[in-house]
């Protein structure tokens, strides 16, 4: 993995997928953007989360980190990260790439 920002990333991509099964602790690590938009769209965070029914990672495949963002593809979902002031946040999740199309995520910020 490389980096100390890659391996941060990875992280905080792993505590993300490891804390689905306790909804208030992942929506605590979504970005504000993405934990606002999953809100509007389904109600709050702790009882949609689990609605969405994301896939969960255990295996870091890749990571990319590029400036304040970051990519973490695992061995059964993709997540996107922005780095705030108190760490890294997911900004979306259960992404799936499309041919010569941006990913599609089933939780998102605006």
């Amino acid at each position: 993995m490389g980096s100390a920002e890659n391996r941060n990333a990875s992280q905080a991509a792993l505590d993300f997928e490891g804390s689905l099964t306790k909804p208030v602790h992942a929506c605590a690590l979504l970005a504000p953007g993405t934990l606002a938009e999953l809100e509007q769209s389904f109600g709050r965070c702790d009882k949609a989360l689990p609605d969405q029914h994301l896939p969960v990672g255990t295996q870091v495949a890749d990571v990319d980190v590029y400036g304040k963002d970051a990519i973490v593809r695992l061995d059964k979902d993709v997540v996107f990260l922005a780095r705030f002031d108190d760490g890294w946040r997911v900004t979306a999740a259960g992404c799936t790439p499309r041919l010569d199309r941006p990913f599609t995520c089933t939780i998102k910020g605006p």
